[in-house]
């Protein structure tokens, strides 16, 4: 497979990535309606979105990435 072949399945492959967390982080936030007055369960998904925004944020970087690799190897 040349490189942009593999570039851009990896581009693609970490925008799905990116959805599916996003997707996440949305439930979350429905479920928090449901759970204001549980601080236990309210605090396990204050630990959850960290996690989720920092895996977010790494997902979106890698991303950010691949864009730049991709578009410098078709201007080449």
């Amino acid at each position: 497979m040349s490189t942009r072949k593999q570039l851009k399945y990896k581009y693609l492959k970490t925008k799905m990535a990116l959805s599916q967390t996003v997707q996440q982080l949305l439930e979350i936030n429905r479920k928090r309606r449901f759970f204001r007055e549980d601080p236990e369960r309210e605090n396990a998904l204050n630990e959850e979105v960290r996690v989720l925004n920092a895996t977010a944020e790494i997902q979106a970087r890698t991303l950010r990435s691949y864009q730049e690799s991709i578009r410098a190897l078709e201007r080449a």
